[in-house]
């Protein structure tokens, strides 16, 4: 019978491992071969773990599932003009002469007045031809008495 046996190896593990050390100071080669074999062979498990198991280890997280094909609508939007932003115009003059001989204070003013072909500069004054003014005639009431 192993003299090891006889120890009480759950109380201390460490303590135990030396009571264990000690004890095999008395027994002979066999005896110590059958102390040492579950020592050897735990730290042969261990070192094995660390070697094999970091090779063999699938990845825990969970797969994305494959996107199922899903309808979508479209929204195509229709050909309506947008709102078209106001322009707000500098009060800078810098007079241009629209095709129809009407002077704008600014290109900006014969843009939003619809104009698109103007010259720079105030249109030519043309001699205006007098016209005869016609005064009305004061007419009297009629009163019907």
């Amino acid at each position: 019978m192993c003299p090891i046996v006889s120890h009480n190896l759950t109380r201390r593990p460490i303590f135990a491992i030396v009571n264990v050390v000690i004890a095999m100071k008395n027994l002979n080669s066999e005896e110590t071969l059958w102390v040492i074999l579950p020592i050897l062979l735990v730290v042969a498990i261990l070192i094995a773990s660390i070697i094999i198991l970091p090779k063999t280890q699938v990845e825990n997280r969970s797969k994305a599932a494959t996107p199922e094909a899903t309808p979508t609508m479209v929204v195509i939007p229709t050909a309506t003009q947008a709102p078209t932003p106001e322009v707000v115009c500098s009060s800078l003059y810098s007079p241009v002469c629209s095709q129809a001989g009407i002077t704008y204070a600014n290109a900006c003013e014969a843009n939003q007045a619809g104009v698109t072909s103007f010259t720079k500069g105030a249109c030519p004054k043309t001699k205006a031809t007098p016209t005869k003014l016609v005064t009305p005639v004061p007419t009297t009431p009629q009163y019907n008495y």
